[in-house]
């Protein structure tokens, strides 16, 4: 088992990334003159062929919940043992590298402490897989699978992460440039702040 502290140079300096977003440079370059995509590369070599639980925090939702690209039968069991109820299929934005087995774990920043959320995943992860002898939940999680980018600046998300917006219903306010759905659609990762460009990612609800 390894535990890794992915950017340890952003998190010195208390900022996301040095170079460039390092979630959106996978499988990096060892060449690169980018911080960022030079340790992707680094950190591909040391998680191949392992089972990869990747901890994150999000503004965008109360709850956590896990993401997976490219789901895979052993990651579909991964993601049962993280005990996470809701999961977004992320293969439609996902990173250039589907031979990584991982599922990510957004804890939310809403928490009064994700600090012990995250541990407590963690935990449950590793006493469903075998690890740890401790009692643990296994979930059937629900899947939205996203399939478009919905952007946007400076917009006020007014609808719910993972509840379904019907067709004509408002799910962003802006004055005089309100979004509305042309469709019925469930909102990922969709925020006010989250994002400069982007007010998130539309799915459907689906199975693996």
């Amino acid at each position: 088992m390894k535990l890794i502290l992915a950017n340890e140079k952003a998190f010195e300096q208390d900022e996301r990334f040095v170079d460039i977003d390092m979630n959106r440079v996978f499988p990096g370059d060892p060449e690169s003159e980018k911080y960022e995509e030079r340790i992707a590369a680094e950190l591909v070599e040391e998680i191949e062929d392992l089972k990869i639980i990747d901890l994150h925090s999000t503004a965008s939702e109360d709850a956590p919940f896990a993401i997976v690209e490219y789901p895979s039968e052993s990651q579909v069991e991964m993601l049962k043992s993280t005990g996470m109820d809701k999961v977004a299929d992320m293969t439609h934005v996902g990173a250039k590298n589907p031979e990584l087995e991982f599922v990510a774990i957004e804890v939310s920043e809403k928490s009064e402490n994700p600090g012990e959320d995250a541990f407590n995943i963690l935990r449950n992860f590793l006493a469903a897989e075998g690890i740890l002898d401790l009692d643990y939940e296994r979930s059937d999680p629900d899947i939205f699978r996203v399939y478009e980018t919905e952007k946007g600046e400076n917009y006020e998300f007014t609808a719910e992460n993972f509840q379904k917006v019907a067709e004509g219903e408002i799910f962003a306010e802006k004055q005089g440039d309100n979004k509305v759905a042309d469709e019925d659609f469930y909102p990922v990762l969709m925020s006010t702040d989250g994002y400069d460009e982007l007010i998130g990612f539309k799915a459907e609800k689906t199975d693996i």
